[in-house]
């Protein structure tokens, strides 16, 4: 039961993110006229897609019907395309419709984990290429709009059938629990760790990243590091997996810098060993709020968020050089063992 329903979840996180770039970047942009318009317009996306989830996963860890919050997350973004020509209200309804999917799906996700951080892995990898294509030149067709309305539509319906079959497995027990001031300290970390590698993602701007191919590589370590940190943390433990590959992807990201294709592999390289980091931390918050699957997600993706702030803004990057990026993921690595000191893995 458990593979299908990650698996359906996986390609619609694809599906939904997809959809959403292309409808900011082709559909909903073009109404907006000025450059004010445009930041505004990105600022409320990425404000509703991304922080608007703690109290979205708040409220979904009450209602425990968690595959009709991701179909009606599919249905907003329909929604959304059919707002197009309103501009800032078509990027408000997507941001809450991709918001309500995410928690939605990562509930249920994350409740079919059991307490591994594998299927959250796979499940969070797909959005990230779905973002990279959705916002490429060669999606700027008329056609787009009606083949992912049927698409979400689609699974809006799966979602829907999911609930009314699976329902019962997938409830989400409620359990009070009282954090101790060592567990406060620990998710203080976990989501400390998250804001500074969301700074640290903006950060990575290097000049090799624009042509079509590199950029999908560049996404590709992404996607795959995402997946495959779940799967490594899971066999060799979280603490491991993390701090080794925090240390790699710094050796790397110091190579990163050349402009070539030995630039290139160690970009690459890079940044796939510092997104492994993603599903373990995500894991981890989870295990210290077993009952609020919802409001550990959307606690992590506030982080996201807030993290950043800074690229949305446009500030400077001091940062973005060998030893910048170095102290950034040592830093991010010492956060995240204090967060991780009590996992059993």
């Amino acid at each position: 039961m458990h593979s299908p329903i990650i698996a359906v979840y996986t390609i619609l996180h694809f599906l939904v993110d997809f959809a959403c770039a292309v409808l900011l970047y082709f559909h909903a942009y073009p109404f907006l006229h000025t450059y004010n318009d445009i930041f505004y317009a990105f600022l409320l996306y990425n404000f509703f897609a991304f922080a608007v989830q703690l109290p979205i996963g708040i409220l979904a860890d009450h209602m425990n019907k968690n595959a009709l919050v991701a179909g009606t997350g599919c249905l907003l973004v329909i929604l959304a395309y059919l707002c197009a020509p309103l501009g800032l209200i078509a990027c408000l309804i997507a941001g809450i419709g991709n918001a309500c999917f995410h928690i939605g799906a990562g509930i249920d996700v994350l409740i079919l984990s059991d307490k591994k951080a594998a299927p959250s892995g796979i499940f969070v990898s797909s959005g990230a290429l779905g973002i990279f294509l959705g916002a490429q030149p060669f999606m700027n067709t008329p056609i787009a709009p009606i083949i992912f309305i049927l698409l979400l539509s689609l699974g809006g319906y799966i979602s829907y059938r999911i609930y009314h079959k699976y329902h019962a497995q997938l409830s989400n027990t409620i359990e009070k629990h009282t954090l101790s001031l060592s567990e406060i300290f620990m998710i203080t970390c976990l989501c400390g760790t998250v804001l500074l590698r969301s700074y640290t993602g903006f950060v990575l701007s290097f000049e090799w990243k624009s042509p079509f191919i590199i950029g999908l590589l560049f996404t590709s370590g992404i996607v795959l590091g995402k997946a495959l940190g779940g799967i490594l943390g899971d066999k060799l433990g979280f603490k491991t997996i993390a701090i080794t590959s925090l240390t790699l992807s710094a050796i790397c990201f110091c190579g990163a810098f050349q402009n070539n294709y030995i630039g290139i592999l160690m970009g690459t390289l890079g940044v796939l060993l510092f997104n492994m980091t993603m599903p373990i931390t995500l894991t981890a918050l989870v295990n210290f709020m077993p009952s609020q699957k919802g409001m550990a997600f959307g606690l992590l993706t506030f982080m996201l968020f807030l993290g950043a702030i800074p690229a949305l803004y446009n500030i400077q990057f001091p940062y973005f050089n060998p030893l910048g990026l170095t102290v950034l993921v040592a830093l991010s690595g010492v956060i995240l063992y204090g967060g991780l000191r009590n996992q059993k893995r």
